[in-house]
């Protein structure tokens, strides 16, 4: 009775001690979420604090989510390096199974990162591989999200009708199903992006009017919920938008409106973005002399790494543009070079990139298409399965109804012959017999050309399934299966993930260059068909993440 007691009062006290550690970290989770100042390190420490009670706490999906808000934080400030790698550690806070929702978030913010690098194809292959995992689990706002970022890809194939559309459908999802005022945490920043995206979109088309409509609808919104840093975007727009009008005074106030948020948010590659479009507005004004100091600081910034090589090409033409103005033509020629030189860099760059191209080089909705189109079909080929299995259970029912039948009638001559089972046991004990050396001898022939294939590296090829591989090696995949499972203790999954995972490390430990392909690179080349099948094979067989481990040996 006492031994009762003492158990029933631990429960209720492990009960509690969960529950303030539960209330803690939302707590801790929650200032992160509602803190709307524009101080660096006051943000930068509500998520350090988030982080150290997650990991002293160990809980995985805190850590998770501290992981992906120091991430957006980096992001947000233009340290794209440290994003990644924030990124990369909440990925490893997944599970296979249940959190595919984080998955497809974590995924479509890598993109984001890859796209503000520049990296659009690698962010298209990324965006593609989350819309699929979207879709499947009919998630809306990753969905609406996915197509945003599509939109922005489009935006810059130039395909600005695409973009366009991409745009108005998630606004107007976002408001006939009223998601702010479901979720205005999840739902606010993507519809301040969206009407900015548009206005980029009618810009580059240059309806600067229906641009202008769009940014200044977006900043009222922006207000209204306290956005700061989306308003210091819209800001910066606007600014641009100004002085393709040619309304210079206007365009200076709004760019020095946002070059001042951003300072005070010290994200120094977008201050470099706001310095550029100052010294592009003062040369477009005449004042050439003005542009060229805020150019020289550029160059300076440059060496800083606070600024992207591809914004330092337009840095480089418009310093050309403006000798060229005042007639310094040996100046202008140098810099003409200069930005020769960084263009050829950025095409090697981008050279190394497509191999994340797809087929269709991301015509995006053709691709979105082909997915809906599966879809559909998948369902159609499953309700025609259900009609042919239940045919086929009626068919089977019925002969097996005959067959009791035929038995009852049967029994009696069953009965008259056993008096016969001596003369025919003897035939069945030689039949079996022979049939056990043959299978023995099968066995050994299956198994010798098994190693055969091994030696041929065929695990190599996606194509090799069970059933390929028992063609291959003319068998069926029963007794392959049964084969595998009796001589190797494995499923063919399991004896080909052993094959691919091992020729993998063996691979990574020889070959140098083998260590330097990405995750996805190295997946591909293994014979896996998406690298989340081949980083739950590599974990399985390894114990660790391929990341992880390439970390180690790099």
């Amino acid at each position: 009775m006492i031994f009762l007691c003492h158990a029933c009062a631990d429960t209720t006290s492990e009960s509690s001690t969960n529950t303030d550690v539960h209330k803690i970290l939302e707590e801790a989770e929650n200032a992160v979420l509602n803190y709307q100042g524009i101080e660096t390190d006051s943000m930068m420490q509500l998520r350090m604090e988030y982080y150290h009670k997650a990991t002293t706490f160990n809980d995985s999906v805190h850590t998770y989510r501290a992981h992906f808000y120091l991430g957006a934080f980096y992001q947000s400030r233009g340290v794209y390096t440290d994003a990644m790698s924030e990124y990369e550690k909440a990925l490893q806070h997944i599970s296979d199974d249940a959190d595919s929702a984080r998955y497809v978030q974590t995924k479509i913010a890598i993109a984001t990162t890859e796209i503000e690098l520049g990296n659009k194809y690698k962010a298209g292959a990324i965006l593609l591989d989350a819309y699929e995992v979207a879709q499947r689990n009919k998630r809306t706002m990753q969905l609406i999200n996915i197509n945003g970022n599509m939109g922005i890809l489009s935006l810059d194939l130039k395909n600005f009708q695409e973009a366009k559309k991409s745009f108005k459908e998630a606004i107007t999802t976002i408001e006939t199903k009223q998601l702010i005022a479901k979720d205005s945490i999840n739902y606010v920043e993507d519809y301040i992006n969206y009407h900015m995206f548009l206005a980029k979109a009618y810009q580059a088309e240059k309806r600067l009017d229906s641009a202008m409509l769009y940014i200044d609808k977006g900043i009222i919104i922006a207000d209204y919920y306290k956005d700061i840093e989306g308003k210091a975007y819209l800001y910066e727009l606007k600014g641009k938008t100004l002085t393709a009008q040619e309304k210079y005074t206007k365009a200076f106030t709004n760019l020095n409106a946002s070059k001042e948020i951003f300072t005070d948010l010290k994200n120094e590659k977008q201050i470099s973005k706001i310095l550029y479009l100052l010294a592009d507005c003062h040369f477009r004004n005449g004042e050439a002399s003005n542009a060229l100091e805020i150019l020289d600081t550029l160059e300076t910034r440059y060496t800083q790494n606070f600024l992207l090589q591809s914004d330092y090409y337009d840095v480089l033409v418009l310093k050309a543009d403006v000798f060229k103005s005042s007639k310094q033509f040996e100046r202008e020629s140098t810099y003409r070079q200069k930005s020769a030189d960084i263009q050829e860099q950025i095409a090697a760059k981008e050279d190394k990139t497509t191999v994340f191209q797809t087929a269709t080089q991301y015509e995006i909705q053709k691709i979105k298409n082909q997915f809906e189109a599966r879809q559909q079909k998948d369902e159609k080929r499953f309700y025609t399965f259900l009609s042919i299995a239940i045919a086929v259970i009626g068919i089977f029912s019925f002969l097996l109804y005959k067959q009791f039948t035929k038995k009852k009638v049967a029994s009696k001559s069953i009965e008259t012959a056993a008096s016969k089972e001596e003369l025919i046991t003897p035939k069945k004990e030689k039949t079996t017999t022979q049939k056990g050396i043959k299978s023995d001898k099968t066995v050994e022939e299956i198994l010798q050309k098994l190693k055969n294939l091994e030696a041929q590296e065929f695990y190599l090829n996606p194509k090799y399934n069970l059933y390929a591989t028992a063609k291959k090696i003319d068998t069926n995949t029963t007794y392959l299966s049964t084969i595998l499972n009796a001589h190797k203790k494995m499923t063919f999954t399991e004896y080909l993930n052993t094959l691919r995972i091992q020729y993998t490390l063996d691979r990574l430990e020889k070959d140098k260059k083998f260590r330097l392909y990405t995750i996805k690179a190295i997946a591909k080349e293994v014979g896996y068909k998406s690298h989340g099948s081949f980083s739950r094979a590599f974990k399985a067989k390894t114990g660790e993440n391929p990341s992880t481990y390439l970390k180690k040996i790099r």
